[in-house]
């Protein structure tokens, strides 16, 4: 049966010629494929960032540059914990310095210990005891017990020359001075008597005290040499009959133009001041040293009664003591 035609069919209409049917078909199926290759493209460019983004990242890397579940007080713990561990190690390493240098200076003590012979050499001239700063005293104290020695002998040389000037006032002396003869003579006692109170009552206990570091010692050096430099500034004063060549005894010569007695006064005076201001000084010195090491009173009483314990005297005085209570 033929195929009937609407009235509305044109037979001229040229959308409806094969040919042009077919092309335009051809045409929207490649248009569907290119959007299908775009589509796909697009697909696979995502897919494979995000497998990179997944393949590239560690969670090492991740925590490495920042970690969002740690805070910020997570991170300062630690680097307190940190700093609190380096002030120890810096703590312990000083300690450890401060022991190396102890060692040393004890092996370098015993070295020089060594050496002793153990033969007396002080004084020179008629030994009787041991003495050597460079051995027996620490490294660090030895300039004060140098200074100390010094001041020592400065004191024998001024008791000297104030013999020597009381000796020349003695042969010319205004007729004003009439103590010239007591001065003489109480300047010679002290010179023989003075050296070795000196020695036995100030210079030894401090010589003591800086080798060993004995409070005791300190305390009777601050005693003694306190009145040692009492003692010095009242001769440079020179008050009559004390046997002190000074500064009355000094202007009294030099207004009588009595000029050779003046001098030997003169260097007596400058001796005395000089030693004075020397014995001031050092004896700051060390009591600032007493003070810094620790040093206290009650220490120096325990010493005291250390000693005491250690004394042949007195035990046997206890024990003497003793059996007279048990016969009571």
């Amino acid at each position: 049966m033929a195929q009937s035609s609407g009235p509305f069919d044109d037979p001229s209409n040229p959308f409806q010629d094969p040919s042009i049917t077919s092309a335009l078909n051809s045409q929207q199926q490649h248009h569907l494929e290119e959007q299908g290759t775009i589509g796909g493209y697009e697909m696979d460019q995502k897919t494979a960032v995000e497998d990179d983004f997944l393949t590239d990242t560690s969670f090492h890397h991740v925590q490495g540059a920042h970690d969002p579940f740690s805070g910020n007080g997570s991170s300062s713990s630690n680097n307190n914990q940190h700093d609190l561990l380096q002030e120890r190690e810096e703590t312990l390493r000083k300690k450890e310095q401060e022991l190396a240098d102890r060692e040393r200076a004890l092996e370098e003590r015993q070295r020089r210990g060594i050496g002793r012979t153990g033969a007396n050499n002080f004084p020179p001239c008629f030994p009787i005891m041991y003495l050597d700063i460079s051995v027996e005293i620490p490294d660090e104290h030895q300039w004060t017990v140098w200074w100390l020695y010094r001041e020592w002998l400065l004191f024998e040389i001024t008791l000297v020359l104030n013999f020597i000037a009381c000796l020349v006032v003695l042969f010319s002396h205004p007729p004003s001075v009439t103590s010239a003869p007591t001065n003489m003579g109480v300047a010679l006692t002290e010179m023989f008597t003075h050296t070795a109170a000196s020695f036995f009552l100030w210079y030894r206990p401090v010589y003591n005290a800086y080798m060993k570091e004995v409070s005791l010692y300190y305390f009777f050096y601050f005693i003694f040499n306190g009145f040692h430099i009492a003692y010095t500034f009242y001769m440079a004063v020179g008050i009559p009959n004390t046997g002190g060549a000074g500064l009355i005894l000094l202007v009294t010569l030099f207004s009588d133009q009595y000029i050779a007695s003046g001098v030997f006064t003169l260097l007596a005076t400058i001796c005395w001041l000089v030693m004075g201001v020397m014995a001031v000084y050092l004896y700051k010195r060390t009591y600032d040293h007493y003070k810094a090491a620790g040093h206290t009173f009650k220490e120096a009483k325990q010493d005291a009664m250390v000693h005491i314990g250690k004394s042949d005297v007195a035990r046997g005085a206890a024990v003497s003591m003793a059996k007279q209570s048990v016969r009571r």
